[in-house]
Protein backbone atom coordinates (compact mmCIF):
# COMPACT_ATOMS: atom_id res chain seq x y z
CA UNK A 1 0.00 0.00 0.00
CA UNK A 2 3.18 2.48 0.65
CA UNK A 3 3.84 2.48 -2.96
CA UNK A 4 0.63 2.65 -4.29
CA UNK A 5 0.89 7.01 -4.14
CA UNK A 6 3.90 6.55 -5.50
CA UNK A 7 2.94 4.04 -8.28
CA UNK A 8 0.08 6.54 -8.94
CA UNK A 9 2.45 9.39 -9.64
CA UNK A 10 4.03 8.01 -12.19
CA UNK A 11 1.04 6.16 -13.92
CA UNK A 12 -0.27 9.94 -14.26
CA UNK A 13 3.09 11.51 -15.45
CA UNK A 14 2.91 8.65 -18.17
CA UNK A 15 -0.22 9.80 -19.16
CA UNK A 16 0.72 13.26 -19.55
CA UNK A 17 3.89 12.38 -21.42
CA UNK A 18 1.62 9.95 -23.86
CA UNK A 19 -1.04 12.84 -23.96
CA UNK A 20 1.69 15.61 -24.86
CA UNK A 21 2.81 13.47 -27.45
CA UNK A 22 0.10 12.23 -29.41
CA UNK A 23 -1.14 16.07 -29.08
CA UNK A 24 2.02 16.91 -30.70
CA UNK A 25 1.76 14.02 -33.32
CA UNK A 26 -1.85 15.41 -33.90
CA UNK A 27 -0.59 19.07 -34.74
CA UNK A 28 2.04 17.68 -36.82
CA UNK A 29 -0.48 15.34 -38.80
CA UNK A 30 -2.54 18.79 -39.32
CA UNK A 31 0.27 20.90 -40.51
CA UNK A 32 1.62 18.29 -42.66
CA UNK A 33 -2.06 17.78 -44.21
CA UNK A 34 -2.57 21.41 -44.94
CA UNK A 35 1.17 22.15 -46.67
CA UNK A 36 0.28 18.46 -48.38
CA UNK A 37 -3.54 20.58 -49.63
CA UNK A 38 -0.82 23.70 -50.48
CA UNK A 39 1.60 21.63 -52.26
CA UNK A 40 -0.86 19.46 -54.64
CA UNK A 41 -2.82 22.48 -55.63
CA UNK A 42 0.28 24.80 -56.73
CA UNK A 43 1.59 21.81 -58.14
CA UNK A 44 -0.89 20.99 -60.28
CA UNK A 45 -1.94 24.96 -61.52
CA UNK A 46 2.38 25.68 -62.11
CA UNK A 47 3.92 22.42 -62.76
CA UNK A 48 1.03 20.36 -64.35
CA UNK A 49 -1.09 23.81 -66.11
CA UNK A 50 2.50 25.67 -66.07
CA UNK A 51 4.14 23.19 -67.40
CA UNK A 52 1.72 21.98 -70.03
CA UNK A 53 1.70 25.90 -71.20
CA UNK A 54 5.59 26.16 -71.52
CA UNK A 55 5.97 23.11 -73.56
CA UNK A 56 2.83 24.20 -76.09
CA UNK A 57 4.87 27.62 -76.23
CA UNK A 58 7.88 26.05 -77.55
CA UNK A 59 6.43 23.84 -79.94
CA UNK A 60 4.56 26.45 -81.55
CA UNK A 61 8.28 28.21 -81.81
CA UNK A 62 9.87 24.64 -82.99
CA UNK A 63 7.28 23.93 -85.93
CA UNK A 64 10.56 21.38 -86.65
CA UNK A 65 10.04 19.68 -83.27
CA UNK A 66 6.78 18.35 -84.19
CA UNK A 67 6.04 14.58 -83.32
CA UNK A 68 9.73 13.99 -81.54
CA UNK A 69 9.78 12.63 -78.04
CA UNK A 70 11.15 14.71 -75.86
CA UNK A 71 13.69 13.90 -72.76
CA UNK A 72 10.77 13.17 -70.38
CA UNK A 73 8.75 10.72 -73.01
CA UNK A 74 6.36 13.43 -74.42
CA UNK A 75 5.38 13.93 -77.91
CA UNK A 76 6.41 17.67 -78.57
CA UNK A 77 3.40 19.41 -80.53
CA UNK A 78 0.94 16.65 -79.92
CA UNK A 79 -1.69 17.84 -77.22
CA UNK A 80 -3.27 15.09 -75.70
CA UNK A 81 -5.72 14.04 -73.26
CA UNK A 82 -3.51 11.28 -72.08
CA UNK A 83 -0.61 13.36 -72.09
CA UNK A 84 -1.91 15.97 -70.32
CA UNK A 85 -3.62 14.11 -67.81
CA UNK A 86 -0.02 11.97 -67.08
CA UNK A 87 1.53 15.96 -66.58
CA UNK A 88 -1.08 17.11 -64.29
CA UNK A 89 -0.46 14.15 -61.85
CA UNK A 90 2.91 14.42 -62.26
CA UNK A 91 2.59 18.14 -61.31
CA UNK A 92 0.11 17.21 -58.48
CA UNK A 93 3.30 14.69 -56.90
CA UNK A 94 6.19 16.87 -57.45
CA UNK A 95 3.46 19.65 -55.19
CA UNK A 96 3.33 17.19 -52.57
CA UNK A 97 6.81 16.58 -52.54
CA UNK A 98 7.84 20.19 -52.29
CA UNK A 99 5.56 20.60 -49.54
CA UNK A 100 7.32 17.84 -47.78
CA UNK A 101 10.63 19.66 -47.87
CA UNK A 102 8.93 23.16 -47.36
CA UNK A 103 7.23 21.22 -44.16
CA UNK A 104 11.24 20.10 -42.90
CA UNK A 105 12.82 23.39 -43.71
CA UNK A 106 10.08 26.50 -43.49
CA UNK A 107 11.78 26.56 -39.65
CA UNK A 108 14.94 27.90 -40.89
CA UNK A 109 13.18 30.99 -43.31
CA UNK A 110 13.97 34.55 -41.37
CA UNK A 111 13.40 38.51 -41.80
CA UNK A 112 10.10 39.70 -43.12
CA UNK A 113 7.69 38.24 -45.70
CA UNK A 114 8.60 39.11 -48.69
CA UNK A 115 12.44 38.10 -48.03
CA UNK A 116 10.60 34.80 -46.81
CA UNK A 117 9.02 33.98 -50.10
CA UNK A 118 12.36 35.43 -52.24
CA UNK A 119 14.97 33.47 -50.79
CA UNK A 120 12.80 30.23 -50.64
CA UNK A 121 11.54 30.10 -54.21
CA UNK A 122 15.14 31.62 -55.58
CA UNK A 123 16.78 28.42 -53.97
CA UNK A 124 14.19 26.02 -55.83
CA UNK A 125 14.28 27.79 -59.04
CA UNK A 126 18.29 27.57 -59.37
CA UNK A 127 18.64 23.93 -57.32
CA UNK A 128 15.34 22.01 -59.39
CA UNK A 129 16.15 24.36 -62.85
CA UNK A 130 19.80 23.38 -62.76
CA UNK A 131 18.10 19.61 -62.41
CA UNK A 132 15.67 20.11 -65.38
CA UNK A 133 17.85 22.31 -67.60
CA UNK A 134 21.03 19.71 -69.61
CA UNK A 135 23.52 19.97 -72.69
CA UNK A 136 22.23 16.03 -73.68
CA UNK A 137 19.06 15.12 -74.85
CA UNK A 138 17.02 17.60 -77.25
CA UNK A 139 14.86 19.24 -75.04
CA UNK A 140 16.88 22.41 -74.93
CA UNK A 141 19.20 21.71 -77.80
CA UNK A 142 16.40 21.57 -80.11
CA UNK A 143 14.22 24.01 -78.47
CA UNK A 144 15.03 27.27 -79.40
CA UNK A 145 15.29 30.12 -78.17
CA UNK A 146 17.29 28.33 -75.86
CA UNK A 147 17.10 31.14 -73.33
CA UNK A 148 13.53 31.13 -73.28
CA UNK A 149 13.39 27.06 -72.47
CA UNK A 150 16.21 28.05 -69.83
CA UNK A 151 14.20 30.67 -67.83
CA UNK A 152 10.83 28.97 -68.13
CA UNK A 153 11.69 25.83 -66.63
CA UNK A 154 13.33 27.84 -64.10
CA UNK A 155 10.50 30.35 -63.29
CA UNK A 156 8.39 26.93 -62.58
CA UNK A 157 10.12 25.83 -59.59
CA UNK A 158 10.36 29.22 -58.52
CA UNK A 159 6.78 30.12 -58.76
CA UNK A 160 5.93 27.11 -56.94
CA UNK A 161 7.83 27.74 -54.39
CA UNK A 162 6.70 31.29 -53.93
CA UNK A 163 2.97 30.15 -54.21
CA UNK A 164 3.49 27.53 -51.78
CA UNK A 165 5.05 29.82 -49.22
CA UNK A 166 2.27 32.24 -49.36
CA UNK A 167 -0.60 29.45 -49.26
CA UNK A 168 0.53 27.52 -46.66
CA UNK A 169 1.51 30.17 -44.49
CA UNK A 170 -1.98 31.57 -44.94
CA UNK A 171 -3.56 28.38 -44.19
CA UNK A 172 -1.20 27.26 -41.06
CA UNK A 173 -2.27 30.64 -39.49
CA UNK A 174 -4.03 30.07 -35.98
CA UNK A 175 -7.37 29.51 -36.13
CA UNK A 176 -7.57 29.17 -40.16
CA UNK A 177 -10.20 26.68 -41.54
CA UNK A 178 -7.90 24.32 -43.02
CA UNK A 179 -6.07 23.71 -39.90
CA UNK A 180 -9.42 23.09 -38.11
CA UNK A 181 -10.32 20.54 -40.61
CA UNK A 182 -12.02 17.54 -39.20
CA UNK A 183 -9.74 14.54 -39.20
CA UNK A 184 -11.70 12.72 -42.45
CA UNK A 185 -10.34 15.48 -44.09
CA UNK A 186 -6.91 15.31 -42.45
CA UNK A 187 -6.86 11.43 -43.18
CA UNK A 188 -7.91 11.97 -46.74
CA UNK A 189 -5.00 14.39 -47.56
CA UNK A 190 -2.22 12.89 -45.91
CA UNK A 191 -3.31 9.24 -48.38
CA UNK A 192 -1.93 11.56 -50.99
CA UNK A 193 1.44 10.62 -49.47
CA UNK A 194 0.87 6.93 -50.52
CA UNK A 195 3.04 6.91 -53.84
CA UNK A 196 5.65 8.93 -51.96
CA UNK A 197 5.67 6.81 -48.93
CA UNK A 198 9.54 6.45 -48.60
CA UNK A 199 9.65 10.35 -48.51
CA UNK A 200 6.71 10.30 -45.92
CA UNK A 201 8.40 8.13 -44.10
CA UNK A 202 11.54 10.35 -44.05
CA UNK A 203 9.47 12.97 -42.31
CA UNK A 204 7.85 10.98 -39.60
CA UNK A 205 11.01 9.61 -38.76
CA UNK A 206 12.74 13.00 -38.63
CA UNK A 207 9.92 14.47 -36.83
CA UNK A 208 10.22 11.39 -34.12
CA UNK A 209 14.14 11.73 -33.96
CA UNK A 210 13.49 15.43 -33.15
CA UNK A 211 11.09 15.11 -30.15
CA UNK A 212 13.16 12.29 -29.21
CA UNK A 213 15.98 14.47 -28.68
CA UNK A 214 14.14 17.17 -27.24
CA UNK A 215 13.75 15.24 -24.37
CA UNK A 216 16.93 15.92 -23.29
CA UNK A 217 17.25 19.44 -21.61
CA UNK A 218 21.42 19.45 -23.24
CA UNK A 219 20.55 18.88 -26.60
CA UNK A 220 16.83 20.20 -26.81
CA UNK A 221 19.05 23.36 -26.03
CA UNK A 222 21.61 22.65 -28.34
CA UNK A 223 19.04 22.17 -31.19
CA UNK A 224 17.46 25.82 -29.98
CA UNK A 225 20.97 27.43 -30.47
CA UNK A 226 21.03 30.01 -32.68
CA UNK A 227 24.43 28.37 -33.89
CA UNK A 228 22.30 25.18 -35.43
CA UNK A 229 20.16 27.09 -37.87
CA UNK A 230 22.69 28.97 -38.98
CA UNK A 231 24.57 25.74 -40.04
CA UNK A 232 21.40 23.97 -41.79
CA UNK A 233 21.19 27.68 -43.83
CA UNK A 234 24.77 27.87 -44.27
CA UNK A 235 24.43 23.93 -46.02
CA UNK A 236 21.32 25.24 -48.05
CA UNK A 237 23.48 27.98 -49.25
CA UNK A 238 26.19 25.67 -50.82
CA UNK A 239 23.32 23.55 -52.27
CA UNK A 240 22.13 26.57 -53.83
CA UNK A 241 25.34 27.98 -54.90
CA UNK A 242 26.40 24.27 -56.63
CA UNK A 243 22.97 24.54 -58.30
CA UNK A 244 23.91 27.92 -59.62
CA UNK A 245 27.26 27.20 -60.57
CA UNK A 246 25.88 24.02 -62.97
CA UNK A 247 22.99 26.03 -64.05
CA UNK A 248 25.69 28.79 -65.61
CA UNK A 249 27.77 26.05 -67.39
CA UNK A 250 24.14 24.80 -68.50
CA UNK A 251 23.37 28.05 -69.80
CA UNK A 252 26.57 29.11 -70.99
CA UNK A 253 26.84 25.57 -73.12
CA UNK A 254 23.05 26.27 -74.71
CA UNK A 255 22.54 29.64 -75.30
Amino acid sequence: MAHQPYEHVASTHRNEVLHAWLAAAGMAARQLAVVTAAGALVGLLVGGVGGRLAMMLLATLNPVSHGRLSDDGFIMGQLTFAGTVELMLTGVLLGIAGAGFYVALRGLMIGPRWFQVLSISVGPAVVVGAMLVHTEGIDFVLLQPAWLAIALFVAIPGLYAALLTVLAERWLAPGSRPLAANWIVVVVLLLLWVPLAPLLGVLALGWLLVHLVSQSPQASAAMRHPATAWTARAALAAIFALGFADLVRDTQALV
